[in-house]
């Protein structure tokens, strides 16, 4: 037998429940927010590293996110170089925030016309001490007010990446 206490608490949690809120992030958006940071700019001892044009690409698996872009290498002495790096860091979603953010960028490819195999690491560090400051930290894409109010002291349930495009499912619970 049913208390009315109980049966009340029921029907709280299962229309609670019926009641969860799913949020699609096109990769566009989280590009369009990246690009307004650009260029980045960093200046080493021996050189100056510029990194723009950076284009993201949603990885399905495991929540990641891969960056292209396009960089420039200007020495010391004048000489300029162009190339490109390709960088991967993992999707967060912060419920506090309600924002995206790109945790542990890092560069695993580098290439520049006309820099020797042996300087690479170093261009590479240039790179990473670019790349990973303007992104650790910093929202790359923020929820809307109508997005925050449609999932307030809701808690994300999960996060699922496919399709160019961020699935986040929210629930009270």
């Amino acid at each position: 037998m049913r208390t009315p206490l109980i049966s009340f608490l029921m029907s709280v949690f299962l229309s609670s429940a019926a009641h969860s809120y799913e949020v699609i992030v096109a990769e566009q958006q989280i590009q369009d927010t990246l690009n307004s940071r650009m260029p980045l700019t960093r200046q080493g001892r021996l050189a100056t590293l510029t990194i723009d044009n950076t284009a993201i690409d949603l990885l399905d698996e495991n929540n990641r996110v891969r960056l292209a872009a396009d960089v420039q290498l200007v020495l010391t002495i004048g000489i300029q170089s162009r190339g490109n790096l390709i960088a991967e860091g993992d999707v967060r979603f912060d419920d506090a925030s309600d924002s995206f953010f790109i945790d542990n960028p890092t560069v695993i490819d580098l290439n520049i016309e006309g820099v020797p195999a042996s300087y690479k690491p170093s261009v590479i560090q240039l790179a990473q001490q670019t790349l990973a400051p303007s992104l650790e930290g910093q929202p790359v894409y923020t929820l809307s007010e109508e997005g925050q109010q449609g999932i307030a002291r809701m808690m994300l349930k999960s996060m699922t990446i496919n399709d160019h495009s961020v699935l986040l499912d929210f629930s009270p619970f």
